[in-house]
């Protein structure tokens, strides 16, 4: 009896390590989907951050208070939005730690935590230029709308800079998780 548990057990060992590598390779494709999406979201970040900094600019030099008004208005939009892409960033780069550590490569689990390191900037900066491009909003005199928005354009600049990071961060993370279904046994390729 002890012979049939002792070779049950064995059989079930066997099995798990013949799906060990189907497993992994599932789990890396999850991973390369959230990293991938991490990278898509840092990506309109940085775009949603370019046309804040230049309405921003505008409206931080402005000569009229209707001119910086108005081009605050429209740089707390893209400030709206910038804020929005890079929560979702930051959310989707937790997730994928997860999936990171499961893929288990050195370099899957550096370039991970480097994008989520980097997404997370960029929504603290993203936040700051709304912040500021609300006050912007709601000022009432020239000066107030001009510092308010020379703030949001300085907080653009680091979302940009810091998005972009993230993008390239991801990308490394993507094309380090090596793991695919090529290499799992009875494939062929």
């Amino acid at each position: 009896m002890k012979h049939i548990k002792l070779q049950t057990k064995m059989s079930l060992a066997a099995w798990g390590l013949f799906l060990l590598p189907f497993l992994t390779s599932a789990q890396c494709e999850l991973f390369k989907s959230e990293i991938s999406e991490v990278g898509t979201y840092s990506e309109l970040v940085s775009i949603n951050s370019d046309s804040l900094r230049n309405y921003s600019e505008i409206a931080g030099y402005a000569d009229t208070f209707s001119l910086a008004k108005e081009n605050a208005r429209k740089a707390r939009i893209f400030a709206g939005e910038a804020q929005a892409a890079a929560e979702e960033a930051v959310s989707l780069a937790g997730d994928s730690q997860y999936y990171a550590e499961v893929c288990g490569l050195d370099a899957v689990i550096t370039n991970a935590i480097e994008a989520e390191s980097r997404a997370i900037d960029a929504r603290d900066f993203a936040d700051v230029a709304m912040n500021n491009s609300k006050k912007a909003t709601a000022a009432r005199k020239l000066g107030d709308v001009q510092y308010y928005m020379r703030k949001a354009l300085n907080a653009a600049r680091e979302a940009h800079k810091s998005a972009t990071a993230a993008v390239y961060a991801a990308s490394d993370a993507h094309y380090s998780c090596t793991h695919d279904d090529a290499s799992t046994p009875g494939q062929g390729r």
